[in-house]
Protein backbone atom coordinates (compact mmCIF):
# COMPACT_ATOMS: atom_id res chain seq x y z
CA UNK A 1 0.00 0.00 0.00
CA UNK A 2 1.38 3.43 -1.00
CA UNK A 3 1.92 6.14 1.58
CA UNK A 4 -1.16 8.41 1.55
CA UNK A 5 0.16 11.96 2.06
CA UNK A 6 -2.14 14.99 2.06
CA UNK A 7 -4.97 12.50 2.36
CA UNK A 8 -8.41 14.15 2.86
CA UNK A 9 -9.23 11.65 5.63
CA UNK A 10 -6.03 12.61 7.48
CA UNK A 11 -6.73 16.31 7.02
CA UNK A 12 -10.26 15.71 8.34
CA UNK A 13 -8.90 14.10 11.53
CA UNK A 14 -6.52 17.01 12.17
CA UNK A 15 -9.26 19.54 11.44
CA UNK A 16 -11.74 17.83 13.77
CA UNK A 17 -9.19 17.86 16.58
CA UNK A 18 -8.89 21.63 16.26
CA UNK A 19 -12.65 22.16 16.08
CA UNK A 20 -13.52 19.99 19.07
CA UNK A 21 -10.60 21.37 21.09
CA UNK A 22 -11.83 24.93 20.49
CA UNK A 23 -15.36 24.06 21.63
CA UNK A 24 -14.18 22.95 25.07
CA UNK A 25 -11.72 25.81 25.65
CA UNK A 26 -14.09 27.38 28.18
CA UNK A 27 -13.73 24.32 30.41
CA UNK A 28 -9.96 24.07 30.19
CA UNK A 29 -9.04 27.05 32.39
CA UNK A 30 -10.97 25.55 35.30
CA UNK A 31 -9.44 22.16 34.50
CA UNK A 32 -5.97 23.72 34.72
CA UNK A 33 -6.76 25.13 38.17
CA UNK A 34 -8.23 21.81 39.30
CA UNK A 35 -5.10 20.03 38.11
CA UNK A 36 -2.89 22.59 39.84
CA UNK A 37 -4.64 22.44 43.21
CA UNK A 38 -6.51 19.11 43.38
CA UNK A 39 -5.05 16.59 40.89
CA UNK A 40 -1.46 17.68 40.09
CA UNK A 41 -0.82 14.46 38.10
CA UNK A 42 -2.89 15.90 35.25
CA UNK A 43 -2.87 19.18 33.34
CA UNK A 44 -1.47 20.63 30.15
CA UNK A 45 -4.88 21.09 28.54
CA UNK A 46 -3.82 24.25 26.72
CA UNK A 47 -0.44 22.91 25.53
CA UNK A 48 0.30 21.28 22.19
CA UNK A 49 2.16 18.53 24.08
CA UNK A 50 0.74 18.00 27.55
CA UNK A 51 3.69 15.81 28.57
CA UNK A 52 5.96 18.89 28.51
CA UNK A 53 4.00 20.82 31.11
CA UNK A 54 5.59 22.03 34.34
CA UNK A 55 4.12 20.18 37.32
CA UNK A 56 2.60 22.56 39.82
CA UNK A 57 3.42 22.51 43.52
CA UNK A 58 0.26 23.12 45.55
CA UNK A 59 0.71 24.42 49.09
CA UNK A 60 -2.11 22.41 50.73
CA UNK A 61 -2.59 18.65 50.69
CA UNK A 62 -6.20 18.84 51.91
CA UNK A 63 -7.85 19.09 48.43
CA UNK A 64 -5.60 16.33 47.06
CA UNK A 65 -6.37 14.03 49.99
CA UNK A 66 -10.14 14.64 49.75
CA UNK A 67 -10.15 13.91 46.01
CA UNK A 68 -7.99 10.80 46.43
CA UNK A 69 -10.25 9.45 49.19
CA UNK A 70 -13.36 10.04 47.09
CA UNK A 71 -11.82 8.30 44.06
CA UNK A 72 -10.83 5.35 46.25
CA UNK A 73 -14.38 5.11 47.57
CA UNK A 74 -15.76 5.03 44.02
CA UNK A 75 -13.29 2.27 43.18
CA UNK A 76 -14.22 0.27 46.27
CA UNK A 77 -17.99 0.60 45.85
CA UNK A 78 -18.26 0.12 42.08
CA UNK A 79 -15.49 -2.15 40.77
CA UNK A 80 -13.70 -3.57 43.78
CA UNK A 81 -11.73 -6.65 42.59
CA UNK A 82 -12.26 -8.28 45.99
CA UNK A 83 -16.01 -8.48 45.29
CA UNK A 84 -18.13 -9.97 42.54
CA UNK A 85 -19.20 -6.55 41.28
CA UNK A 86 -21.20 -7.60 38.20
CA UNK A 87 -23.40 -10.38 36.93
CA UNK A 88 -25.71 -11.13 34.02
CA UNK A 89 -29.45 -11.66 33.80
CA UNK A 90 -32.12 -11.87 31.12
CA UNK A 91 -35.05 -9.53 30.66
CA UNK A 92 -37.46 -12.31 31.73
CA UNK A 93 -37.56 -13.05 35.50
CA UNK A 94 -39.03 -16.52 34.91
CA UNK A 95 -36.13 -17.43 32.62
CA UNK A 96 -33.70 -16.12 35.23
CA UNK A 97 -35.19 -18.56 37.78
CA UNK A 98 -34.78 -21.52 35.41
CA UNK A 99 -31.88 -23.48 36.87
CA UNK A 100 -29.95 -24.17 33.61
CA UNK A 101 -30.14 -20.48 32.74
CA UNK A 102 -29.14 -19.46 36.28
CA UNK A 103 -26.03 -21.62 36.04
CA UNK A 104 -25.17 -20.32 32.55
CA UNK A 105 -25.56 -16.70 33.63
CA UNK A 106 -23.41 -17.26 36.70
CA UNK A 107 -20.68 -19.12 34.79
CA UNK A 108 -20.62 -16.65 31.89
CA UNK A 109 -20.44 -13.66 34.24
CA UNK A 110 -17.53 -15.36 36.02
CA UNK A 111 -15.65 -15.63 32.73
CA UNK A 112 -16.34 -12.00 31.90
CA UNK A 113 -15.11 -10.97 35.36
CA UNK A 114 -12.00 -13.10 34.87
CA UNK A 115 -11.17 -11.07 31.74
CA UNK A 116 -10.66 -8.03 33.99
CA UNK A 117 -7.99 -9.76 36.10
CA UNK A 118 -4.46 -8.26 36.08
CA UNK A 119 -3.12 -11.30 34.18
CA UNK A 120 -5.41 -10.43 31.26
CA UNK A 121 -6.05 -6.71 31.53
CA UNK A 122 -4.95 -3.55 33.31
CA UNK A 123 -8.58 -2.69 33.97
CA UNK A 124 -8.40 -2.17 37.74
CA UNK A 125 -5.40 0.18 37.64
CA UNK A 126 -7.00 2.05 34.74
CA UNK A 127 -10.36 2.29 36.51
CA UNK A 128 -8.79 3.93 39.58
CA UNK A 129 -7.27 6.57 37.31
CA UNK A 130 -10.65 7.00 35.64
CA UNK A 131 -12.42 7.55 38.97
CA UNK A 132 -9.71 10.05 39.99
CA UNK A 133 -10.34 12.07 36.82
CA UNK A 134 -14.10 11.81 37.38
CA UNK A 135 -13.72 13.04 40.96
CA UNK A 136 -11.55 15.98 39.94
CA UNK A 137 -12.74 17.10 36.50
CA UNK A 138 -16.12 15.40 36.21
CA UNK A 139 -14.94 13.81 32.94
CA UNK A 140 -12.65 10.95 32.02
CA UNK A 141 -11.55 9.00 28.97
CA UNK A 142 -10.66 5.32 28.62
CA UNK A 143 -9.74 3.05 25.73
CA UNK A 144 -9.66 -0.73 25.35
CA UNK A 145 -8.65 -3.10 22.60
CA UNK A 146 -8.03 -6.83 22.27
CA UNK A 147 -4.42 -7.76 21.48
CA UNK A 148 -4.49 -10.68 19.02
CA UNK A 149 -2.03 -13.45 19.73
CA UNK A 150 -1.34 -12.31 23.31
CA UNK A 151 -4.66 -13.37 24.89
CA UNK A 152 -4.72 -9.99 26.59
CA UNK A 153 -6.94 -6.91 26.47
CA UNK A 154 -5.48 -3.42 26.65
CA UNK A 155 -7.25 -1.06 29.08
CA UNK A 156 -5.83 2.46 29.29
CA UNK A 157 -7.17 5.61 30.97
CA UNK A 158 -6.13 8.59 28.85
CA UNK A 159 -5.41 12.13 29.96
CA UNK A 160 -8.19 14.54 29.03
CA UNK A 161 -5.46 16.71 27.51
CA UNK A 162 -5.04 14.24 24.62
CA UNK A 163 -8.68 13.31 23.93
CA UNK A 164 -11.65 15.27 22.57
CA UNK A 165 -15.07 13.89 21.68
CA UNK A 166 -18.46 14.78 20.25
CA UNK A 167 -21.93 13.53 21.20
CA UNK A 168 -25.14 12.85 19.31
CA UNK A 169 -28.62 14.20 20.04
CA UNK A 170 -29.05 11.63 22.84
CA UNK A 171 -25.79 12.51 24.62
CA UNK A 172 -23.86 9.38 23.53
CA UNK A 173 -20.24 9.71 22.40
CA UNK A 174 -20.14 9.18 18.62
CA UNK A 175 -16.79 10.67 17.63
CA UNK A 176 -13.37 10.68 19.32
CA UNK A 177 -10.07 12.22 18.29
CA UNK A 178 -6.95 11.37 20.26
CA UNK A 179 -3.73 13.34 19.81
CA UNK A 180 -0.54 11.68 21.03
CA UNK A 181 3.21 11.84 20.44
CA UNK A 182 5.77 9.18 19.55
CA UNK A 183 9.45 9.16 18.81
CA UNK A 184 10.28 7.94 15.28
CA UNK A 185 11.49 4.57 16.56
CA UNK A 186 8.40 4.08 18.72
CA UNK A 187 6.22 4.92 15.72
CA UNK A 188 8.02 2.35 13.54
CA UNK A 189 7.55 -0.30 16.25
CA UNK A 190 3.86 0.52 16.65
CA UNK A 191 2.97 0.54 12.98
CA UNK A 192 5.56 -1.85 11.54
CA UNK A 193 3.65 -4.08 9.13
CA UNK A 194 0.36 -2.51 10.22
CA UNK A 195 0.51 0.81 8.40
CA UNK A 196 2.47 3.09 6.13
CA UNK A 197 4.68 5.81 7.60
CA UNK A 198 6.20 8.78 5.73
CA UNK A 199 9.73 8.25 4.37
CA UNK A 200 10.96 11.23 6.37
CA UNK A 201 9.92 9.51 9.61
CA UNK A 202 11.77 6.31 8.64
CA UNK A 203 14.88 8.40 7.97
CA UNK A 204 14.55 10.03 11.41
CA UNK A 205 14.23 6.61 13.04
CA UNK A 206 17.40 5.34 11.32
CA UNK A 207 19.30 8.40 12.57
CA UNK A 208 18.09 7.78 16.13
CA UNK A 209 16.13 11.02 16.38
CA UNK A 210 14.33 11.61 19.68
CA UNK A 211 12.00 14.29 18.35
CA UNK A 212 8.34 13.82 19.27
CA UNK A 213 6.11 13.30 16.23
CA UNK A 214 2.40 14.08 16.51
CA UNK A 215 -0.14 11.38 15.66
CA UNK A 216 -3.94 11.33 15.73
CA UNK A 217 -6.47 8.54 16.07
CA UNK A 218 -9.91 9.42 14.69
CA UNK A 219 -12.84 7.08 15.48
CA UNK A 220 -16.20 7.77 13.84
CA UNK A 221 -19.34 5.82 12.83
CA UNK A 222 -18.90 3.92 9.55
CA UNK A 223 -21.43 5.60 7.28
CA UNK A 224 -20.44 3.21 4.48
CA UNK A 225 -20.93 0.07 6.56
CA UNK A 226 -21.56 -3.05 4.49
CA UNK A 227 -22.56 -6.12 6.55
CA UNK A 228 -20.49 -9.20 5.87
CA UNK A 229 -17.62 -7.33 4.22
CA UNK A 230 -14.04 -7.95 5.32
CA UNK A 231 -11.84 -5.22 6.72
CA UNK A 232 -12.92 -1.76 7.77
CA UNK A 233 -15.95 -1.71 5.45
CA UNK A 234 -17.61 -4.45 7.49
CA UNK A 235 -17.19 -2.71 10.86
CA UNK A 236 -19.62 -0.40 12.62
CA UNK A 237 -16.86 2.05 13.58
CA UNK A 238 -13.97 3.40 11.49
CA UNK A 239 -10.56 4.08 13.03
CA UNK A 240 -7.91 6.12 11.24
CA UNK A 241 -4.35 6.71 12.46
CA UNK A 242 -2.84 9.88 11.05
CA UNK A 243 0.70 11.29 11.12
CA UNK A 244 1.01 15.07 11.17
CA UNK A 245 3.99 14.92 8.76
CA UNK A 246 2.43 15.76 5.38
CA UNK A 247 -1.02 14.81 6.78
CA UNK A 248 -0.30 11.13 6.15
CA UNK A 249 -2.97 8.45 6.57
CA UNK A 250 -1.00 5.72 8.35
CA UNK A 251 -3.67 3.07 8.88
CA UNK A 252 -7.41 2.59 8.48
CA UNK A 253 -9.23 -0.16 10.35
CA UNK A 254 -12.49 -0.68 12.17
CA UNK A 255 -14.23 -1.85 15.33
CA UNK A 256 -17.45 -3.72 15.97
CA UNK A 257 -17.99 -1.60 19.10
CA UNK A 258 -16.89 1.88 20.11
CA UNK A 259 -13.52 1.35 21.89
CA UNK A 260 -13.52 4.73 23.68
CA UNK A 261 -15.48 5.56 26.83
CA UNK A 262 -16.12 9.08 28.12
CA UNK A 263 -18.10 8.82 31.38
CA UNK A 264 -19.11 12.05 33.10
CA UNK A 265 -20.25 12.86 36.64
CA UNK A 266 -22.83 15.65 36.28
CA UNK A 267 -23.95 16.90 32.87
CA UNK A 268 -26.40 19.60 31.89
CA UNK A 269 -28.75 18.82 29.01
CA UNK A 270 -27.05 19.18 25.65
CA UNK A 271 -23.57 19.65 27.14
CA UNK A 272 -20.62 17.66 25.82
CA UNK A 273 -18.56 17.87 29.01
CA UNK A 274 -19.59 17.58 32.64
CA UNK A 275 -18.54 18.81 36.03
CA UNK A 276 -17.50 16.89 39.14
CA UNK A 277 -16.89 17.33 42.85
CA UNK A 278 -13.56 18.98 42.00
CA UNK A 279 -15.42 21.82 40.30
CA UNK A 280 -17.48 22.38 43.45
CA UNK A 281 -14.36 22.31 45.65
CA UNK A 282 -12.36 24.60 43.34
CA UNK A 283 -13.32 28.01 44.88
CA UNK A 284 -12.39 26.82 48.37
CA UNK A 285 -9.20 25.19 47.06
CA UNK A 286 -8.15 28.47 45.48
CA UNK A 287 -8.87 30.32 48.73
CA UNK A 288 -6.91 27.84 50.84
CA UNK A 289 -3.96 28.12 48.43
CA UNK A 290 -3.99 31.94 48.73
CA UNK A 291 -4.32 31.71 52.51
CA UNK A 292 -1.32 29.41 52.70
CA UNK A 293 0.67 31.77 50.48
CA UNK A 294 -0.15 34.72 52.75
CA UNK A 295 0.65 32.76 55.91
CA UNK A 296 3.97 31.54 54.51
CA UNK A 297 4.97 35.06 53.43
CA UNK A 298 4.06 36.46 56.85
CA UNK A 299 6.02 33.73 58.62
CA UNK A 300 9.00 34.28 56.31
CA UNK A 301 8.99 38.03 56.95
CA UNK A 302 8.79 37.39 60.69
CA UNK A 303 11.62 34.85 60.67
CA UNK A 304 13.85 36.75 58.23
CA UNK A 305 12.77 40.41 58.18
CA UNK A 306 14.10 42.99 55.73
CA UNK A 307 17.11 44.94 57.08
CA UNK A 308 17.39 48.74 56.83
CA UNK A 309 20.93 50.23 56.56
CA UNK A 310 22.15 53.75 55.66
CA UNK A 311 24.71 52.64 53.02
CA UNK A 312 26.68 49.68 51.71
CA UNK A 313 29.63 50.48 53.92
CA UNK A 314 27.51 49.65 56.94
CA UNK A 315 25.79 46.63 55.33
CA UNK A 316 27.31 44.80 52.33
CA UNK A 317 25.08 44.07 49.33
CA UNK A 318 24.95 40.36 50.11
CA UNK A 319 25.46 40.62 53.85
CA UNK A 320 24.17 37.92 56.15
CA UNK A 321 23.63 37.86 59.90
CA UNK A 322 24.66 34.71 61.68
CA UNK A 323 24.19 33.82 65.35
CA UNK A 324 27.18 34.84 67.49
CA UNK A 325 28.59 37.10 64.77
CA UNK A 326 29.89 40.64 65.44
CA UNK A 327 28.70 43.35 63.02
CA UNK A 328 31.08 46.28 63.04
CA UNK A 329 29.37 49.58 62.31
CA UNK A 330 26.03 48.29 63.49
CA UNK A 331 25.73 51.19 66.01
CA UNK A 332 27.11 54.72 66.05
CA UNK A 333 29.14 56.38 68.79
CA UNK A 334 25.95 57.26 70.68
CA UNK A 335 24.86 53.61 70.70
CA UNK A 336 22.08 54.14 68.21
CA UNK A 337 21.55 51.15 65.87
CA UNK A 338 22.60 51.77 62.29
CA UNK A 339 20.80 48.62 61.13
CA UNK A 340 17.25 47.70 62.02
CA UNK A 341 14.48 45.46 60.70
CA UNK A 342 11.63 46.77 58.62
CA UNK A 343 8.51 46.94 60.77
CA UNK A 344 6.11 44.36 59.28
CA UNK A 345 3.95 43.46 62.23
CA UNK A 346 0.64 44.16 60.47
CA UNK A 347 -1.91 41.43 61.16
CA UNK A 348 -2.87 39.57 57.95
CA UNK A 349 -6.23 38.74 59.50
CA UNK A 350 -6.13 34.98 58.88
CA UNK A 351 -7.05 32.54 61.63
CA UNK A 352 -6.84 28.80 61.89
CA UNK A 353 -10.65 28.68 62.07
CA UNK A 354 -10.97 30.45 58.72
CA UNK A 355 -8.64 27.96 57.08
CA UNK A 356 -10.39 25.06 58.72
CA UNK A 357 -13.74 26.32 57.43
CA UNK A 358 -12.48 26.35 53.83
CA UNK A 359 -10.95 22.90 54.21
CA UNK A 360 -14.30 21.62 55.53
CA UNK A 361 -15.98 23.06 52.44
CA UNK A 362 -13.55 21.10 50.27
CA UNK A 363 -14.24 17.92 52.21
CA UNK A 364 -17.99 18.43 51.93
CA UNK A 365 -17.65 18.76 48.15
CA UNK A 366 -16.13 15.26 48.14
CA UNK A 367 -18.72 13.84 50.62
CA UNK A 368 -16.01 13.38 53.26
CA UNK A 369 -18.47 13.20 56.15
CA UNK A 370 -20.35 10.31 54.60
CA UNK A 371 -17.17 8.53 53.52
CA UNK A 372 -15.29 8.58 56.79
CA UNK A 373 -16.60 6.06 59.33
CA UNK A 374 -13.15 5.42 60.79
CA UNK A 375 -12.72 6.63 64.34
CA UNK A 376 -16.44 6.95 64.98
CA UNK A 377 -17.59 5.14 68.09
CA UNK A 378 -21.04 4.26 69.33
CA UNK A 379 -22.53 3.59 65.91
CA UNK A 380 -24.78 0.57 65.79
CA UNK A 381 -25.48 -1.48 62.68
CA UNK A 382 -28.63 0.45 61.78
CA UNK A 383 -26.83 3.81 62.00
CA UNK A 384 -24.04 2.57 59.73
CA UNK A 385 -26.65 1.29 57.27
CA UNK A 386 -28.42 4.67 57.36
CA UNK A 387 -25.17 6.49 56.56
CA UNK A 388 -24.53 4.12 53.67
CA UNK A 389 -28.11 4.57 52.44
CA UNK A 390 -27.73 8.35 52.59
CA UNK A 391 -24.54 8.06 50.55
CA UNK A 392 -26.31 5.97 47.92
CA UNK A 393 -29.17 8.48 47.71
CA UNK A 394 -26.74 11.32 47.08
CA UNK A 395 -24.77 9.36 44.50
CA UNK A 396 -27.72 7.64 42.79
CA UNK A 397 -28.00 9.94 39.73
CA UNK A 398 -24.24 9.99 39.22
CA UNK A 399 -23.90 6.24 39.70
CA UNK A 400 -26.60 5.73 37.09
CA UNK A 401 -24.64 7.84 34.62
CA UNK A 402 -21.39 5.98 35.34
CA UNK A 403 -23.16 2.67 34.79
CA UNK A 404 -24.75 3.87 31.54
CA UNK A 405 -21.73 5.64 30.02
CA UNK A 406 -18.98 3.37 31.32
CA UNK A 407 -19.73 0.03 32.98
CA UNK A 408 -22.62 -1.10 30.78
CA UNK A 409 -20.69 -0.32 27.60
CA UNK A 410 -17.46 -1.77 28.97
CA UNK A 411 -19.09 -5.06 29.99
CA UNK A 412 -21.06 -5.34 26.74
CA UNK A 413 -17.90 -4.81 24.69
CA UNK A 414 -15.93 -7.26 26.85
CA UNK A 415 -18.69 -9.86 26.44
CA UNK A 416 -18.66 -9.31 22.65
CA UNK A 417 -14.87 -9.70 22.47
CA UNK A 418 -14.95 -12.95 24.44
CA UNK A 419 -17.89 -14.23 22.40
CA UNK A 420 -16.13 -13.59 19.09
CA UNK A 421 -13.03 -15.33 20.45
CA UNK A 422 -15.07 -18.42 21.42
CA UNK A 423 -14.35 -17.97 25.14
CA UNK A 424 -17.99 -18.15 26.26
CA UNK A 425 -20.28 -21.23 26.25
CA UNK A 426 -23.55 -21.09 24.29
CA UNK A 427 -26.66 -20.38 26.39
CA UNK A 428 -29.31 -23.07 26.98
CA UNK A 429 -32.30 -23.11 24.65
CA UNK A 430 -35.22 -21.08 25.97
CA UNK A 431 -38.81 -21.26 24.70
CA UNK A 432 -38.95 -17.50 23.90
CA UNK A 433 -36.64 -14.70 22.90
CA UNK A 434 -35.10 -12.81 25.81
CA UNK A 435 -32.50 -10.08 26.05
CA UNK A 436 -29.31 -10.08 28.11
CA UNK A 437 -28.45 -7.28 30.49
CA UNK A 438 -25.95 -6.43 33.21
CA UNK A 439 -26.80 -7.10 36.84
CA UNK A 440 -24.68 -4.75 38.98
CA UNK A 441 -23.51 -6.45 42.16
CA UNK A 442 -20.99 -3.90 43.43
CA UNK A 443 -20.82 -2.68 47.02
CA UNK A 444 -23.01 0.26 46.00
CA UNK A 445 -25.68 -2.05 44.58
CA UNK A 446 -25.24 -4.46 47.50
CA UNK A 447 -25.79 -1.64 50.00
CA UNK A 448 -29.11 -0.83 48.37
CA UNK A 449 -30.15 -4.48 48.28
CA UNK A 450 -28.97 -4.98 51.87
CA UNK A 451 -31.36 -2.29 53.02
CA UNK A 452 -34.15 -4.19 51.28
CA UNK A 453 -33.07 -7.40 52.99
CA UNK A 454 -32.93 -5.64 56.35
CA UNK A 455 -36.47 -4.38 55.79
CA UNK A 456 -37.71 -7.91 55.13
CA UNK A 457 -35.98 -9.27 58.21
CA UNK A 458 -37.39 -6.46 60.36
CA UNK A 459 -40.99 -6.98 59.23
CA UNK A 460 -40.75 -10.71 59.98
CA UNK A 461 -39.39 -9.87 63.45
CA UNK A 462 -42.17 -7.33 63.96
CA UNK A 463 -45.03 -9.71 63.16
CA UNK A 464 -43.56 -12.71 65.01
CA UNK A 465 -45.20 -11.82 68.38
CA UNK A 466 -48.56 -11.15 66.67
CA UNK A 467 -48.33 -14.41 64.72
CA UNK A 468 -48.58 -16.37 67.96
CA UNK A 469 -52.12 -15.05 68.40
CA UNK A 470 -52.95 -14.79 64.67
CA UNK A 471 -51.04 -17.49 62.72
CA UNK A 472 -52.73 -16.24 59.52
CA UNK A 473 -50.23 -13.37 59.41
CA UNK A 474 -47.42 -15.80 58.59
CA UNK A 475 -49.53 -17.20 55.77
CA UNK A 476 -49.24 -13.81 54.06
CA UNK A 477 -45.50 -14.34 53.54
CA UNK A 478 -44.37 -16.15 50.40
CA UNK A 479 -41.62 -18.37 51.80
CA UNK A 480 -40.01 -19.03 48.40
CA UNK A 481 -40.10 -15.35 47.47
CA UNK A 482 -38.66 -14.44 50.87
CA UNK A 483 -35.61 -16.69 50.60
CA UNK A 484 -35.03 -15.77 46.94
CA UNK A 485 -35.13 -12.05 47.75
CA UNK A 486 -32.75 -12.56 50.68
CA UNK A 487 -30.35 -14.59 48.53
CA UNK A 488 -30.32 -11.91 45.83
CA UNK A 489 -29.77 -9.13 48.38
CA UNK A 490 -26.89 -10.99 50.01
CA UNK A 491 -25.23 -11.83 46.70
CA UNK A 492 -25.54 -15.60 47.08
CA UNK A 493 -24.09 -17.61 44.14
CA UNK A 494 -26.59 -18.95 41.64
CA UNK A 495 -25.92 -22.60 42.53
CA UNK A 496 -26.69 -22.07 46.19
CA UNK A 497 -30.49 -22.30 45.83
CA UNK A 498 -32.36 -25.06 44.09
CA UNK A 499 -35.24 -24.20 41.80
CA UNK A 500 -38.76 -24.13 43.23
CA UNK A 501 -39.64 -27.24 41.20
CA UNK A 502 -36.70 -29.21 42.62
CA UNK A 503 -37.57 -28.04 46.12
CA UNK A 504 -41.21 -29.08 45.58
CA UNK A 505 -40.08 -32.55 44.47
CA UNK A 506 -37.83 -32.92 47.51
CA UNK A 507 -40.64 -31.72 49.80
CA UNK A 508 -43.08 -34.13 48.15
CA UNK A 509 -40.66 -37.04 48.55
CA UNK A 510 -40.09 -36.09 52.18
CA UNK A 511 -43.83 -35.91 52.81
CA UNK A 512 -44.30 -39.35 51.22
CA UNK A 513 -41.53 -40.80 53.39
CA UNK A 514 -43.05 -39.23 56.47
CA UNK A 515 -46.50 -40.59 55.51
CA UNK A 516 -45.05 -44.09 54.97
CA UNK A 517 -43.24 -43.91 58.26
CA UNK A 518 -46.41 -42.79 59.98
CA UNK A 519 -48.39 -45.66 58.40
CA UNK A 520 -45.74 -48.17 59.47
CA UNK A 521 -45.79 -46.71 62.96
CA UNK A 522 -49.56 -46.97 63.09
CA UNK A 523 -49.42 -50.53 61.77
CA UNK A 524 -46.83 -51.48 64.38
CA UNK A 525 -48.99 -49.89 67.04
CA UNK A 526 -52.03 -51.84 65.77
CA UNK A 527 -50.11 -55.11 65.86
CA UNK A 528 -48.91 -54.30 69.35
CA UNK A 529 -52.42 -53.58 70.56
CA UNK A 530 -53.70 -56.88 69.10
CA UNK A 531 -50.83 -58.72 70.74
CA UNK A 532 -51.59 -57.09 74.10
CA UNK A 533 -55.29 -57.93 73.75
CA UNK A 534 -54.51 -61.53 72.90
CA UNK A 535 -52.23 -61.81 75.91
CA UNK A 536 -54.99 -60.39 78.11
CA UNK A 537 -57.48 -63.19 77.16
CA UNK A 538 -57.86 -66.18 79.68
CA UNK A 539 -55.69 -69.15 78.77
CA UNK A 540 -57.88 -72.37 78.47
CA UNK A 541 -60.98 -73.35 80.51
CA UNK A 542 -63.88 -71.26 81.57
CA UNK A 543 -63.40 -68.02 83.36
Amino acid sequence: MAVMEKDPRAEEAIRRWGELKTERARFEQDWEDIARLIRPQRGGFSLSDHTQRVHEKPLSSAPILAQSTFAGELYGTITNPANRWMGLKTTDPDVNDWQPMREWLHGTASRVLASFRPAVSGFYDASLQLYSDIAAFGNSAQYDEAQPGKRQILDVTLSLAEVVWDIDAHGSVVEVVRKFHLTPRAAVRMFDGKGELPKRLHDMAEKGSTDKITFYQHVTPNDSWLPGKLGARGKDWLSRYVCEINATLVRESGYDDMPFYAPRWDVESGQTYGTGPGFIALPSARTVHRMDEATIRAAQNAADPTKLAPDRDIWPLHGRIRPGEIIYGGVNTRGEPMIRSLDQHANIGLTIEEKRQKIEEIKDAFHWTLLSLAGRTGLNELEVMEIQAQRQRLWAPHMGRLQKEYLAKKIARRFAILWREGQLPPPPDVPRDVGLQVDYQSAAAAAQKSSEAASMVRIVADIAPLAQAKPRLLDRIDADGYIEALAEARGVPAGFLMSREEADQIAKARAEREAQAQQMDMAERGVGMMRDAAQALPQGGDA
